[in-house]
């Protein structure tokens, strides 16, 4: 009983590992701001996606700078089984 209730864990772990939650996907929102040519990426995850769809799970603040050199911000949108959405809010 004890080997069923570790094997059921250990696999529960592993299929939500990529959720965001257990090992927070940093990365991945970085690389889909840094892909609409943004540097200086300053990303703050939060608990509240007000800009972003009932679907999104997973909510990211940034602020970082356009070619130009102008402050952007916005929010990454994110969710367990989809890519990230960027939206500029400002």
């Amino acid at each position: 009983m004890k080997q069923l209730a570790l094997v059921l864990i250990a696999s529960t772990l592993l299929a939500t590992a990529g959720c965001g939650y257990l090992y927070p996907a940093d990365n991945r929102a970085r690389a889909a701001v840094e892909a609409m040519n943004l540097t200086d990426v300053k990303l703050t995850r939060t608990l509240i996606g007000l800009s972003c769809s009932k679907s999104d799970h997973i909510f990211y603040k940034f602020t970082a700078r356009n070619l130009e050199g102008r402050q952007i911000r916005g929010v990454v949108c994110m969710s367990y089984l989809k890519g990230a959405t960027v939206r500029i809010t400002g």
